[in-house]
């Protein structure tokens, strides 16, 4: 769209106030001509004295009128646009009703971004990553309300809105209206939905550190890394046991068995994996689940260990 833009006068017969802090063009596009109006320094976007001030003008030079503005928020836009007042602004809004032209550049969040070829969405946020799991083992090939999904994991509505809007992005799941109800399911089932979800899950695990081995502490958190494969595969158990809780670790130092720096005392420890989200939700017979446990594992260098969890995909039960 060609536009054309040249500075003029201000025009003649206003009030000082009209025309002071402002610089005058005449722009043409489509062969309209139109007079854009710049404010310099600090300006009243009041709606009612914009109003008035684009009225005057219009009077004054017989031709249309626009603002420009360097900046504009959402609010003051709107406001403008319900008052039918003509703008333009460098973050790229153009309304002007007098051409018949609305344009807003639009803005992409990170998983919106136009794709270039081979390049892949992001990896899911954590609690987007948890809530992946839900549907992969509880909801399966049925459906849910976002609603229901919200009060069976605790969540906020808004938040499953925000996870569902991941997992929609990345074509894990699908959305139909039924009534006032929004319903979720998954895009696939079983092994075929890991597969596609796999460029996009993440390592769950944060960090580790060890904590004391008492039988009655080691039982309140599930088995993790190596200690859940030994269970389900024939690789041996590692010297010390490994167990995973959720990133809420506070609850592990309330019991005194989070030891950040357990020295040359260390073998006497077992190692606790600090993960990103809560495990508990989807552990499977006191260990982590096995999509998770795979994350964990995936790029170990450990050949033994990479045969095993290969093996594990392959018996799973989805």
């Amino acid at each position: 769209m060609k536009c054309e833009i040249r500075a003029v006068k201000s025009p003649k017969g206003l009030p000082f106030y009209m025309v002071d802090g402002k610089a005058f063009y005449e722009a043409e596009v489509m062969g309209q001509k139109f007079l854009l109006v710049s404010f310099i320094g600090e300006s009243d976007l009041r709606r009612d004295s914009l109003k008035h001030t684009l009225n005057q003008l219009e009077i004054a030079t017989a031709m249309p009128v626009a603002f420009a503005f360097d900046t504009l928020s959402d609010f003051q836009r709107r406001n403008l646009v319900e008052e039918g007042i003509p703008f333009v602004s460098a973050s790229s809004i153009f309304y002007l009703p007098f051409l018949g032209i609305a344009y807003r550049r639009r803005k992409y969040t990170a998983s919106q971004k136009p794709l270039k070829k081979g390049e892949i969405l992001p990896k899911l946020t954590a609690s987007a990553q948890a809530f992946f799991l839900f549907m992969l083992y509880k909801v399966k090939d049925s459906k849910i309300s976002k609603t229901e999904a919200a009060k069976m994991n605790g969540l906020t509505p808004m938040s499953v809105s925000r996870y569902c809007k991941e997992l929609l992005d990345r074509g894990l799941i699908k959305e139909t209206r039924e009534g006032q109800t929004i319903q979720i399911t998954c895009a696939a089932t079983g092994r075929a939905l890991f597969d596609k979800a796999l460029p996009y899950l993440d390592n769950p695990v944060k960090r580790e550190t060890y904590h004391l081995p008492s039988s009655e502490l080691l039982s309140e958190f599930p088995a993790a890394g190596e200690s859940a494969l030994s269970q389900i595969s024939m690789l041996a158990p590692p010297d010390k046991k490994i167990v995973a809780c959720g990133p809420r670790e506070e609850q592990a130092k309330e019991k005194d068995v989070l030891k950040e720096n357990a020295g040359f005392l260390n073998y006497l420890y077992a190692r606790l994996q600090i993960w990103k989200y809560d495990p508990t939700p989807f552990v499977q017979n006191n260990r982590v689940d096995t999509v998770s446990l795979y994350l964990s594992l995936k790029d170990s260098p450990n050949e033994r260990v990479q045969a095993c969890i290969k093996e594990m995909l392959e018996k799973e039960q989805w």
